[in-house]
């Protein structure tokens, strides 16, 4: 006798499936396929996975004829099952000699006739297998004994007994004549029972008295099916006994099964995109559970038993692609498994904003009016000016419109229920600068003229970030010049460097940068300079200021960028005030005139009413607004000698004098002892004030 073992074909260790030509059962369902197969003269089971190929392709393999009963773990493809291996005999036929018993938990495969003669017994276990080729049998000649207890008997082809022996890879249909598998045998001497797909299993003849109750009966499992107890006819039919039961003179026992039955109502659905709910009845006869494998779906039910309906709800499909899942319900016993297949919509996309100007529109103007519009019939847009993405929170976007007032990255994306957020769509509105913005006095009017125009440089400034105006492009012999003019007096102050030629001899014959004010060229500067700062004060009138960068009429003398810039160009009003020039800054620092107004009037004016004038109170130092703001001095010991001292004391911003007497009395003319040691006290001066003015 030749032995082997095979792998369960994935089904739970309780099931009592016996598989080739021996039993191996899982611990627990796992993705595995047993076949056997004729290898080196014996039969060897080969374990591959559940999607394995029915030819044994890409299979891992066990000898399990090498391996000892009991658990083991097999693996494939890095899927492991842990498993029952029992070994036992392949019967290929024979007359027997001696008692035989065909032991439980294994398959015993019968190729040709065993014979059991006179005398002797062949005794097969509870929980064994027997399986026959077709035409063999098992043959009772008088005088032998069949003893069955329990086992399972079945045609070679059956795949429900002992699994595909045969490997023809489909479930056969089972055989069911019990006659055709044995011959001699007296089957009022059995305890028959039918199941439910018509292979049955034989349980052991047994004593009894007729009259007397039958005692413990077996109790067989079916997978598929539920045990209904026994009764006196096939199908369910006739009455149902028990252990208590009286038997008769030749009891024959039938096993009553329920199928277990599992449906739901409908098998599928296919929903909008929008988030909903969703449910579906279920039909069945035993409890059951209901899992997913789909993320977006959330069951709303429990786990059932019986008649029921599975309650479930999807989320919003945030995507343009449909999708799928299942919802599985699974009987608790039995293996029944139903899926109803949820399908789901893609969601429609809003239609991609569009701006009206364009992406790259430059502009000059103090504003631009910008328009956004969606195809999309009843969509909202939102936008944002600070180049951050639009969401739901974003600004509102009105039909009218709007305006920018700088170079804008503009973004914006469109919305409406029940379909996704349109692509976020930008433009880029990029106003261009005056050139009296680049020299950075915006309200300024400023020209330019000659060979060529001078143009914004926003990549050359003074400061970091910031523009400038550079000279024309122009040729030999040629020139290109900057205008601008003010009224009143201040000083003026701008920046300004070239990249030309260095004329050695500063003769201002090269090419070189020309300031003119009021036509008066008042600076030059060529080379290769860096920033270079120039002040200039100019009092009452009108004034034009000129830059004016020349080239000389020699061919080929092209230094540098040849060119030059101007930039942070600065006027700071004057008032005259006498002798001396107050900046109208200080006039509106004090709130005496407005931003850009003139302070002429505000410097004769006494707003606090102590006598003095704006302009006195700014030589003194004092505040034209306070009447109790003065100018005082005293005199203060320092190391034994009399010091006069004032307040507020500017330092170097103001002039200061002391005067000193040496009695008040008479026509005693007041003396200068500024510079006197402890201003003349010691030499006769009892009597000191001092005195300020502006620093000549």
């Amino acid at each position: 006798m030749k032995t082997t073992k095979t792998s369960f074909i994935g089904r739970a260790a309780a099931i009592a499936a016996l598989l080739g030509a021996g039993i191996v059962l899982a611990e627990t369902s796992a993705p595995f396929r047993a076949d056997v197969r004729e290898s080196a003269g014996a039969l060897v089971a080969t374990g591959v996975e559940g999607l394995g190929s029915a030819d044994g392709s890409s299979v891992t393999a066990w000898d399990t004829t090498q391996l000892d009963d009991g658990w083991t773990t097999l693996s494939s493809d890095g899927v492991t099952t842990n498993v029952i291996v029992l070994n036992g005999p392949s019967v290929v036929g024979c007359r027997m000699s001696s008692n035989e018993t065909w032991s439980a938990g294994r398959v015993h495969v019968v190729r040709d006739d065993v014979v059991v003669p006179t005398g002797v017994t062949l005794s097969i276990a509870a929980d064994a297998a027997v399986k026959f080729s077709e035409g063999a049998r098992i043959v009772v000649e008088d005088g032998g004994e069949l003893i069955v207890d329990g086992a399972m008997f079945a045609d070679f082809a059956d795949d429900t007994v002992g699994g595909d022996a045969n490997m023809d890879g489909d479930a056969t249909a089972p055989t069911t004549v019990w006659d055709d598998w044995t011959e001699g045998v007296d089957s009022n001497a059995l305890l028959r029972v039918s199941l439910l797909d018509g292979a049955f299993s034989v349980f052991p003849s047994r004593a009894y008295t007729s009259g007397h109750a039958l005692g413990s009966l077996p109790e067989p499992y079916r997978y598929e099916a539920r045990f209904k107890g026994w009764r006196t006819a096939p199908d369910g039919g006739g009455e149902a006994v028990s252990a208590d039961t009286l038997a008769d003179d030749a009891p024959l026992l039938y096993a009553s099964w329920e199928a277990y039955s599992l449906d739901i109502t409908p098998a599928s659905t296919n929903l909008a995109a929008v988030a909903g709910n969703c449910a579906f009845a279920v039909a069945a006869n035993a409890a059951w559970t209901v899992s997913t494998d789909a993320p977006w779906i959330s069951l709303q039910s429990e786990d059932g038993s019986g008649d029921g309906a599975v309650v479930f709800s999807v989320g919003a499909n945030e995507s343009t692609q449909p999708r799928s899942g299942t919802v599985r319900v699974s009987l608790a016993e039995g293996g029944l498994v139903r899926d109803f297949t949820v399908s789901q919509e893609g969601m429609e996309e809003v239609a991609t904003p569009t701006f009206r100007p364009g992406d790259g529109t430059t502009f000059k103007a103090s504003a631009q009016r910008v328009a956004i519009s969606c195809s999309t019939a009843g969509a909202t847009i939102r936008y944002t000016l600070d180049g951050s993405d639009p969401t739901m929170a974003s600004t509102l976007y009105t039909s009218r419109g709007f305006n920018v007032f700088d170079t804008t990255t503009v973004k914006a994306r469109a919305y409406k229920d029940g379909m996704l957020p349109s692509p976020i769509a930008s433009v880029r509105i990029i106003r261009l600068q005056t050139l009296a913005e680049a020299l950075d006095v915006p309200l300024w009017t400023v020209t330019t003229d000659g060979n060529a125009e001078w143009t914004v440089d926003m990549e050359v400034a003074a400061e970091v970030g910031g523009s400038s105006a550079r000279s024309g492009d122009i040729g030999d012999d040629e020139e290109t010049s900057l205008h601008t003019s003010v009224e009143g007096s201040g000083t003026l102050s701008f920046r300004w460097k070239t990249s030309c030629e260095d004329d050695p001899d500063d003769s201002w014959t090269w090419d070189y940068l020309v300031f003119e004010a009021d036509d008066v060229p008042r600076a030059w500067l060529d080379g290769q300079t860096d920033w270079q700062e120039i002040s200039l004060t100019f009092g009452a009138g009108t004034h034009t200021f000129d830059w004016t960068f020349r080239k000389d009429f020699m061919d080929g003398d092209e230094v540098g960028e040849d060119c030059g810039w101007v930039d942070r160009i600065v006027w700071t009003p004057i008032v005259a005030a006498g002798d001396m020039s107050i900046p109208v800054s200080w006039f509106e620092a004090q709130g005496l005139v407005e931003a850009g107004q003139g302070a002429d009037e505000a410097a004769d004016a006494d707003p606090d009413r102590d006598g003095l004038t704006t302009a006195e109170e700014y030589i003194a130092g004092t505040d034209p607004n306070d009447p109790e703001s003065s100018f005082t001095a005293t005199i203060e010991i320092e190391n034994g000698v009399p010091k006069v001292k004032w307040t507020p004391d500017l330092l170097g911003e103001r002039a200061y004098r002391v005067l000193g007497r040496k009695s008040l009395g008479g026509d005693e003319e007041w003396e200068d002892v500024t510079d006197l040691e402890g201003h003349g006290a010691a030499e006769g001066y009892r009597f000191f004030k001092a005195e300020v003015n502006m620093p000549k």
